[in-house]
């Protein structure tokens, strides 16, 4: 099995209009959902064999979520089905900006229940990389099991992908938790407010005990929202000098001894940035698109990196590719076609309104790709 994704299974219900939430919205759009479902989807729909480790309810809702997943040829064989409780929902509303509010429903819910006896050590033994996101650690018993899957994989040398998105409003053990996974991955990917939140937080963690005060909830929350208007230099066209060194900050924060991760700054519609452990940096601009809707672009992008390392890894006739190693062994022209492939599938995903149905085809990303190489 090439890759297995932790995390999320959620029943996505998005409003179709713009500018709504819970309290005025009347119409929405059933979908799957969920980072370690929309992840799985896009490398699937890459030719990548994909498993996921999640739970669901034994409810309409779970058995929803198990047949676009089978239908997309995710292997299910570690989805665990919880009689007790009931399938992850969440209730997604747009507003101006591309920016998005979530209400997660109900909590807890068999999403949220997933434990480390669920992760089995053989499933991750057997991979060639393995996912997972922030959000996933925002409840227990939840990040206790996608942290066990981590440590296997950290043993194993398992190469790790972790994209450290994070809302606020969550409490002091999910962001040491979340803290935890930054620091064991191998590759972390952030948006540009998650670049300032975690560079902002890590600081701080370095200075004193104390970190943004916050407690978890049920109500409605808008993920970060970055102060940096425009990420760009207007002359290069290029990273902007102020994002590439908050991006520095962040990767110097994250590494001790040359030990941590890469770092990957995605910039929507401008690219993405890419900051070497060694401090080196790399941008690749976006592709255009007629973008319906972002939701789920990370993921894409995630998908689309993923697949592409695999294929720098050597990854032939089910062979085992080298552990972790071959990552820190790229050239910066590796890393700009990660990149490309990477921005092109995020792009292609945006056109459609859910998360998953837009996300591409082997086909279709290489003609979009070829439209620039």
């Amino acid at each position: 099995m090439s890759v297995v994704t932790i995390g999320e299974v959620v029943v996505d219900w998005i409003s179709t209009e713009v500018g709504t939430d819970f309290t005025d919205a009347r119409d929405f759009v059933r979908s799957l959902g969920g980072n370690a479902s929309n992840v799985a989807i896009g490398l699937a729909r890459l030719g990548v064999p994909v498993s996921l480790i999640g739970k669901r309810g034994d409810d309409p809702h779970g058995k929803y979520l198990d047949s676009v997943l089978q239908n997309e040829k995710v292997d299910l064989k570690d989805m665990v089905v919880d009689a007790g409780s009931p399938t992850a929902q969440c209730y997604v509303f747009r507003h101006e900006r591309e920016e998005y509010s979530f209400f997660n429903w109900p909590r807890p819910n068999a999403s949220h229940l997933l434990t480390e006896d669920e992760v089995k050590e053989d499933s991750i033994a057997a991979a060639e990389f393995l996912h997972a996101t922030g959000i996933s650690l925002t409840i227990a018993p939840r990040r206790h099991a996608v942290i066990k899957a981590f440590k296997i994989a950290k043993a194993l040398g398992v190469p790790i992908s972790f994209d450290a998105g994070f809302p606020t409003g969550e409490d002091r053990e999910a962001r040491e938790f979340a803290l935890t996974a930054l620091k064991t991955a191998d590759i972390v990917k952030v948006n540009l407010s998650e670049l300032e939140f975690w560079a902002d937080a890590l600081e701080k963690e370095g200075k004193d005990a104390q970190s943004i005060e916050s407690s978890a909830s049920t109500s409605t929350y808008r993920p970060l929202s970055a102060t940096i208007v425009d990420p760009l230099d207007n002359s290069s066209r290029k990273a902007s000098h102020e994002v590439v060194q908050l991006a520095k900050k962040l990767s110097t924060l994250l590494n001790d001894a040359g030990n941590g991760p890469h770092l990957i700054i995605t910039l929507g519609a401008y690219g993405s940035l890419l900051i070497r452990k060694d401090g080196l940096d790399v941008f690749v601009p976006a592709l255009p698109v007629d973008a319906v809707s972002e939701l789920g672009a990370g993921d894409a992008f995630i998908a689309g990196m993923i697949a592409e390392l695999l294929n720098f890894a050597g990854k032939t006739g089910g062979e085992k590719m080298p552990g972790s190693s071959f990552i820190d062994e790229l050239k910066d022209s590796d890393w700009r076609r990660v990149l490309l492939v990477a921005n092109a599938v995020g792009a292609l995903s945006t056109r459609s309104m859910t998360a998953w149905e837009g996300l591409p085809t082997e086909q279709e990303l290489s003609l979009l790709v070829k439209t620039v190489v």
